[in-house]
């Protein structure tokens, strides 16, 4: 493939992404996306398959950006103590929101997604982010079984948790008014980023949190 028959499908892959976000597998079709992006359909086919296979290009390359993100806040686990786990979490927190805050297609992939989107295409969830879940919580473990944290914490629903703050934050569920959820809000970011530290630091054991 030429550079600039890399671009193209680039192209297609990130334009896939916004109207996959926008209207979800189900209501996204390929003829759409031709005609969209002034694309011949048969090109289509031939690069990148049927719609199934376009999708799951797209969370694979959205997962592959997730799960950067996450591997690069961890990377000082395991640490020694309970501040050096409070700063890897804060780490994550800081840097997985401002993937979905400069991203809002990939909650918007899974929000779709947990509404029954796709329903035909079974096991996402386990091929792509139960395996970005398990490796916060088994970086935590570690920390557990060593007395640095709270060991009767469910880790996993800690996680999950987390990410369902932020995703609900971006689709308009976490504030209520006055203060309305709004990402370009200056005053909605620093907010929403000290209440997951804090529920980080206290479902985790932190001393002084």
């Amino acid at each position: 493939m030429t550079s600039a028959d890399e671009q193209q499908s680039e192209a297609v892959i990130e334009f896939a992404t916004r109207l996959f976000a926008a209207f979800g597998y189900d209501g996204t079709t390929l003829q759409g996306l031709a005609e969209a992006m002034g694309y011949d359909l048969e090109w289509l086919h031939d690069t990148f398959g049927d719609k199934r296979a376009l999708y799951l290009a797209v969370i694979e390359r959205t997962s592959q950006a997730q799960r950067a993100v996450v591997e690069g806040a961890l990377a000082s686990l395991p640490a020694r103590d309970a501040a050096g786990v409070s700063e890897a979490m804060h780490t994550l927190v800081d840097r997985y929101l401002e993937l979905c805050l400069s991203n809002p297609q990939i909650p918007a992939l899974w929000m779709h997604r947990w509404l029954g989107d796709a329903a035909d295409i079974p096991d996402l969830e386990q091929k792509y982010a139960v395996p970005i879940i398990n490796i916060t919580r088994d970086a935590l473990r570690s920390a557990a079984r060593d007395g640095i944290i709270d060991g009767g914490t469910d880790l996993d629903l800690l996680v999950r948790t987390l990410a369902w703050s932020m995703y609900g934050f971006l689709h308009g569920e976490a504030l209520a008014p006055p203060d309305p959820p709004d990402p370009d809000n200056p005053r909605t970011k620093p907010r929403l980023r000290a209440h997951l530290h804090q529920l980080v630091d206290r479902m985790l054991g932190i001393p002084d949190a």
